[in-house]
């Protein structure tokens, strides 16, 4: 018996038809990040995570990874050496690179941010968004400790029908310049299989704020 092949490819066409295939369709940038700061807000306040912070950062952690683009900033942290790496060399860079930069960005931001226990979570203020195209940069400030705001600028790219982020700058400083200079470094007075050797001891530890693969202690990320 012959399948139904108009209904099939009614469907196909309707769904090519109402998916977002342009950036605008996708929604603003910002909204993106709004539903990530207000999930996490919900998580922060939660009173039934209260007495884990480590499971709480964990699963902020993995919020942050649904709209985080890696695999885009560990080519770009890994500089030249990325194109000089096979196809499985890439791989393991990136699966050990999403840990440590997840860790990396949910931990400072938990060392630097007030948060309001008491239904309030992280204060957070969309500043600007800019837009050219398929990339958009988004401007929020945090309320810090001390009353203070800290600046966030992110970069997000339009790609496969929505919005993700591929980096970060805070205060000013981008984390995959951040991390791409502490690369280098590594590799050039030892090797890249020494790096790796590092970011594997660093993600299998106990993990610390503002982690640093140089010396493995906690590093101020303006620096």
């Amino acid at each position: 018996m012959r399948a139904p092949v108009l209904p099939l490819i009614f469907c196909t066409v309707a769904l090519l038809c109402f998916s977002p295939t342009h950036p605008g369709e996708a929604g603003p940038p910002s909204d993106t990040l709004r539903a990530v700061f207000g999930d996490a807000n919900k998580i922060l306040t939660d009173p039934a995570t209260k007495q884990h912070p480590l499971e709480r950062l964990a699963t902020i952690q993995t919020l942050i990874g649904r709209v985080f683009d890696f695999r885009d900033a560990a080519e770009r942290s890994l500089g030249g050496q990325w194109q000089a790496s096979s196809t499985a060399e890439q791989a393991e860079f990136t699966r050990i690179f999403t840990e440590f930069m997840q860790r990396g960005f949910v931990y400072l931001l938990a060392s630097v941010a007030d948060v309001d226990d008491h239904g309030g979570g992280i204060t957070v203020r969309f500043l600007r968004e800019s837009l050219d195209q398929g990339r958009a940069t988004v401007q929020v400030a945090v309320g810090g400790r001390g009353g203070r705001l800290i600046s966030l600028s992110h970069e997000l790219v339009y790609r496969d029908r929505r919005w993700v982020v591929r980096d970060v700058s805070i205060e000013g400083v981008s984390l995959v310049a951040n991390y791409r200079a502490q690369f280098d470094r590594v590799i050039r007075v030892s090797s890249y299989p020494e790096l790796i050797h590092r970011m594997k001891i660093r993600v299998a530890a106990e993990p610390l704020p503002r982690e640093s693969v140089e010396t493995g202690a906690a590093e101020d990320a303006r620096r």
